[in-house]
């Protein structure tokens, strides 16, 4: 991501320079903008994938269930620091039979820490088979 940085900023220079020559200095700023956006927007969703990656792991694995698979990530505002997801999968207990079930995991995202509570009567539609 560095080297695409440093990329950009050696194009908006060569840009800066050729425009500077006509006296088009605001154009050129206009494109630094551009190009500055363009960026944070590509490593925020890489950002955002890396995170429900690791929401998707710690859920999937706390739950307890085997073949677990996990509804979409419930985004909850920034201040409450946490998100949500519903895990379906089928009980591992002997005495339970194979029997399916659901939970929904809460996770922090400051600290990594999930909470689960059973969730039968929920539905979501499922990412994985």
């Amino acid at each position: 991501m560095h080297k695409r940085c440093t990329t950009i900023t050696v194009i908006v220079d060569l840009i800066y320079l050729r425009l500077e020559r006509t006296h088009m200095r605001i154009p050129a700023i206009a494109l630094f903008l551009l190009f500055s956006s363009l960026q944070s927007q590509a490593s925020s969703s890489g950002a955002q994938a890396d995170f429900a990656s690791d929401v998707t792991e710690a859920c999937a694995a706390g739950s307890g269930l085997e073949q677990a698979r996990l509804a979409s990530i419930l985004w909850f505002d920034d201040t409450l620091n946490m998100v949500a997801t519903l895990v379906s999968g089928l009980y591992p207990q002997p005495f339970m039979k194979g029997a399916s079930g659901k939970v929904l995991c809460i996770y922090d995202k400051a600290t990594g820490q999930t909470w689960f509570n059973e969730a039968e009567g929920w539905d979501a539609p499922f990412l994985s088979q």
